[in-house]
């Protein structure tokens, strides 16, 4: 008999091979070899190994942030918790490199491990997006995250974003605050200094140049920014983050 759980916080699984049996508020859903499960863990809910299979095996992960109960919502996870992902999006290795990260406990892997499951979540909105499961506003934000992420050197306002969702700017405020309990621009200083903390630890290039590169061509302006956001300014980040690495043997 499956044993109930309930904890608050949200969870994906990933079924790696057999077959696993999901029961949320009555609802049963069976979990097969590559697929996502999304648990919100506050909901009672129960899982097994699918009676007629041998075994069930997965990796899991649990998560909490900013607006995850609304994408959630948005995305219908409560009617159909399971995403079928293709493999040659290779979830399976998104899960065992943030599960190292989690392991090993070092200074950069909450860094990491934030990006990896952008990345992660990213998958399941398309795998929703790519069968017309989406609603035209998740859609729309989506649009809007991956134009800025493919070009975080350019200076956005938040009229241009309002265009690139086709929302006026007061809808864009309202989506964004609905979706992601946050502003747009707030939104993109955490998306400019979150890829500035990657680059500090992995290149050797200026923190100015970097700073460029994140969309800050004033690097006072950057490192205010940083500094609000991380708690130490971007040069000690980089001194903290590289005395961290294991050293070759």
């Amino acid at each position: 008999m499956p044993i109930a759980h309930r904890f608050n916080q949200h969870t994906l699984v990933l079924t790696l091979s057999g077959k696993g049996l999901l029961q949320v508020n009555g609802l049963s859903s069976l979990l097969h070899e590559g697929t996502i499960t999304w648990l919100d863990s506050s909901i009672l809910y129960s899982h097994r190994c699918e009676p007629h299979h041998s075994h069930w095996s997965y990796l899991w992960l649990g998560f909490a942030g900013h607006g995850l109960d609304t994408l959630f919502d948005s995305l219908g996870v409560i009617a159909n918790p399971v995403f079928g992902i293709s493999k040659q999006r290779d979830p399976e290795a998104l899960f065992e490199a943030i599960l190292r990260d989690v392991e090993t406990g070092s200074f950069l892997s909450d860094s990491r491990c934030f990006a990896l499951l952008a990345q992660l979540i990213s998958l399941l909105v398309s795998e929703r997006a790519e069968h017309g499961e989406l609603s035209g506003a998740v859609q729309r934000l989506q649009r809007v995250m991956e134009l800025v992420r493919a070009d975080l050197t350019r200076s956005w306002t938040v009229g241009e974003l309002a265009i690139a969702a086709n929302l006026s700017q007061a809808q864009l405020f309202r989506r964004f605050r609905q979706r992601m309990g946050t502003t747009p621009l707030d939104w993109l200083r955490h998306e400019r200094v979150n890829a500035a903390k990657r680059l500090l630890v992995i290149t050797d290039e200026q923190v100015g140049k970097i700073a460029t590169q994140c969309g800050y061509p004033d690097p006072f302006h950057f490192a205010r920014d940083f500094k609000r956001l991380v708690g130490v300014t971007p040069s000690e980040f980089r001194r903290q983050g590289r005395s961290a690495r294991p050293r070759a043997p």
